[in-house]
């Protein structure tokens, strides 16, 4: 049995590929592993979380018009691009690519929004604000060029439906073709390709043909109930299908961006380590690491419960980088009311 790495060399005795391409057949045997060669191949490498989202795969993010798919594909984008914790998930930074395929009317409201939440620029996303159609060879090879080159860690397609224009969505065959597609850009850069598309209208998948549901790594599926969008896993092949995420929109500059909701606002569901922090440090404006070594929490714990704390104004962020620091807006016994 030819175990995983073996190289092979061409009449010359040389390493294939150096003078001579390798055939085949023998590029084929080369491929083949036995049980200690599975140990060797890598394992699923983590976007976001343990294991919500990982790289070198594909995501399908569906669900129906208006139910806040692009508001969480762009927190997602944003947080992978600037490191932050997407909603107290770890992310692996990393370049995005965010193909705004239906226009930018509205994203840089929706980016500015963000960056006024999280405090700083949303850097390291490219935006690129046009329809790269999959029915032309040309355009795509040359935004599967972009990705090899850039070798982005997260692309997000914003649409499939505009991307795919003169495609019958509901033929496995010319589906097939849109998946080998986006393939092309997994594959050029080992990315997380996310594909933002609607649901059916039977609601229990995504529209048109199932090429794409049964070739996609993860499938996520948005719901809206007001301010409420509930994010469920239905499909996760390098992992399990994760519980329910369950966010909220609220207001911010002229848009929305994206809270962890917890189903409550009441002042005793607040973290007990708030009590802590004001009796040791009041309003007084400190670093994560004096919270640290004061005890009042630890440091996994707070950028857990940061974002939540600071759209609901119970926190406020001052100043950027490593002169960064948080305050307590008011005694955490207080009402919690939004600001």
């Amino acid at each position: 049995m030819v175990t995983y790495g073996r190289n092979y060399t061409c009449e010359h005795g040389e390493e294939f590929g150096y003078c001579c391409p390798m055939p085949y057949d023998l590029w084929l045997r080369s491929q083949l592993v036995d049980t200690d060669g599975l140990d060797r191949l890598p394992d699923p490498d983590p976007l976001i979380g343990p294991d919500l989202m990982f790289r070198d795969s594909l995501v399908w993010l569906i669900g129906k018009p208006g139910h806040g798919k692009s508001f969480v594909s762009l927190d997602w984008a944003g947080c992978v691009a600037s490191g932050e914790n997407w909603q107290g998930f770890a992310t692996h930074h990393g370049p995005v690519l965010y193909l705004a395929a239906e226009g930018v009317t509205g994203i840089k409201r929706r980016v500015r929004a963000w960056e006024k939440s999280y405090g700083h620029r949303m850097t390291g996303v490219d935006f690129l604000p046009t329809d790269v159609q999959v029915k032309a060879p040309s355009h795509w090879d040359a935004l599967v060029d972009l990705a090899k080159e850039r070798q982005y860690a997260l692309i997000v397609l914003d649409t499939q439906a505009r991307i795919t224009l003169g495609l019958d969505e509901n033929s496995n065959t010319e589906m097939g073709t849109f998946v080998d597609r986006a393939e092309q850009l997994r594959r050029a850069s080992g990315a997380c390709v996310v594909i933002v598309h609607h649901v059916g209208k039977a609601d229990n998948g995504g529209r048109g043909a199932t090429a794409v549901e049964g070739a996609v790594s993860t499938i996520v599926k948005a719901v809206r109930d007001g301010e409420r969008i509930t994010l469920t896993c239905t499909k996760n092949k390098d992992g399990s299908e994760w519980e329910q995420i369950d966010l909220r929109m609220v207001p911010m500059a002229g848009s929305v961006v994206l809270a962890v909701d917890d189903g409550t606002a009441r002042t005793e569901d607040r973290p007990k380590w708030l009590h802590t922090w004001w009796e040791i440090h009041r309003d007084e404006p400190v670093s994560i690491s004096v919270l640290v070594k004061s005890g009042v929490t630890s440091e996994s714990t707070f950028h857990r419960e940061k974002r939540r704390l600071l759209d609901t104004g119970v926190i406020k962020k001052e100043g950027a980088g490593n002169g960064t620091r948080y305050v307590l807006a008011t005694d955490p016994a207080g009402s919690l009311t939004p600001v």
